[in-house]
């Protein structure tokens, strides 16, 4: 019983400090799949480095990178409502 306990106030904290994973109840793929895909975009989007790495890949300005990064963040999320 405590093993239960402790996994599910695990879970809880797990679940507020990362928003994207879920609920018990999830079991679409879609939404998982979803998710990680925002989660991703969005710390190419906020991290620095990883922000210049990927604009001296695409040979673009770092500024114009992150904001269509931010639009297809938006545009994820606009399409899931």
């Amino acid at each position: 019983m405590a093993d239960k306990l402790r996994e599910k106030n695990q879970y809880n904290l797990l679940k507020s400090k990362y928003g994207s994973i879920g609920n018990p109840d999830t079991t679409d793929t879609t939404e998982f799949l979803t998710n990680i895909h925002k989660d991703t975009i969005s710390s190419l989007a906020h991290h620095s480095q990883l922000l210049l790495y990927n604009s001296i890949v695409l040979n673009q300005h770092p500024h114009l990178l992150k904001q269509e990064l931010i639009k297809k963040i938006n545009k994820t999320n606009a399409s899931k409502n």
